[in-house]
């Protein structure tokens, strides 16, 4: 199904070239601003995608790439790929991109994405989101995606059921990606965060995969406890997390394949730049200034600072 939609992709890494990718196979107008190092490998070649679970990649053409919002112009949606720590930053630089009624969406870990959207362009642009994918960068134009099905959940902040982000979801669906739009996305999103602070935070203390965190014990145990310090904070600001969310995650992580690790858990044992502050150190600072108590996330905090690339 073709739409006449035009979406730019904010970043060219595996999330976002992957994204580009599927919705210019679809035949929606994506235009792609990244950084200089992506923009000859696919104007010249296209994004080619590559896939892990025995299925044939594919490769597509995105209507233009460009380091400069400028050349792009406003458009319908914009989709953020860049890490947390980077939205600021990235959003300031893709003014040009927002329309008076563009919405953005924010597919990054963490819980800050949206408000930081909100204070760079406006509050009325900002969508939340929440996206499933396991892929990565082979060189600049070439993604491999490890299998499975990718899948986004998307909303508006206050909860109502939006035409821009229906029909953003539409067009995310008929490029094959399972998508949905949600009447509360903040506790969507506090929900993966919750995962994924707690598994990937415990398993960076204990630099151990989660097929080994999840079998022990002790470390299970603590896993689940860090999810209980952020339930406990997400009702603060408004999310809705209780044991049955807990329940949920922890099924989560006894799906995951024994050997996986978290994205920070990976870049913090590397000593590169990660997303501890984003994570447990958002954790830490949200719990001090709501008088809330939260030593596990606390102590993950503060001991992995030192393997932090960025605080180096």
């Amino acid at each position: 199904m073709e739409t006449s939609m035009k979406i730019g992709v904010i970043g060219a890494g595996g999330v976002g070239a992957y994204f580009a990718a599927a919705l210019a196979r679809s035949g929606v107008e994506v235009h792609l601003l990244a950084t200089e190092r992506h923009i000859a490998p696919i104007a010249e070649h296209g994004i080619t995608v590559t896939k892990g679970d025995g299925t044939p990649g594919f490769s597509a053409r995105v209507a233009s790439v460009s380091t400069k919002a400028e050349e792009i112009g406003a458009c319908d949606a914009v989709i953020l790929t860049c890490k947390a720590g980077q939205v600021t930053e990235a959003m300031d630089a893709a003014h040009a991109l927002i329309g008076p009624e563009t919405a953005v969406l924010p597919l990054q870990n963490g819980v800050t994405a949206s408000g930081r959207i909100a204070d760079s362009v406006g509050p009325s642009h900002a969508l939340g989101g929440v996206c499933v994918i396991i892929s990565y960068l082979q060189e600049p134009g070439t993604v491999h995606h490890v299998g499975g099905q990718p899948a986004i959940i998307l909303g508006e902040i206050d909860g109502s059921i939006s035409p821009r982000a229906t029909q953003l979801s539409e067009a995310l669906a008929a490029a094959g990606v399972s998508t949905s739009v949600s009447s509360d996305i903040v506790t969507d999103m506090w929900r993966k965060f919750m995962l994924i602070s707690s598994y990937g935070g415990v398993g960076a203390l204990c630099r151990e995969p989660v097929g080994r965190t999840r079998a022990n014990p002790l470390t299970r145990s603590l896993v689940e406890d860090s999810m209980r310090e952020v339930a406990l904070l997400a009702g603060k600001v408004g999310a809705k997390l209780g044991e049955q969310d807990i329940d949920q995650m922890m099924a989560q992580v006894d799906a995951f394949a024994p050997d996986s690790t978290a994205s920070m858990q990976r870049d913090l044992i590397a000593g590169r730049s990660s997303e501890l502050e984003e994570q447990n150190g958002t954790i830490v600072r949200m719990a001090e200034h709501h008088a809330v108590a939260v030593p596990i996330h606390h102590t993950i905090y503060r001991a992995m600072a030192l393997l932090d690339g960025s605080a180096m």
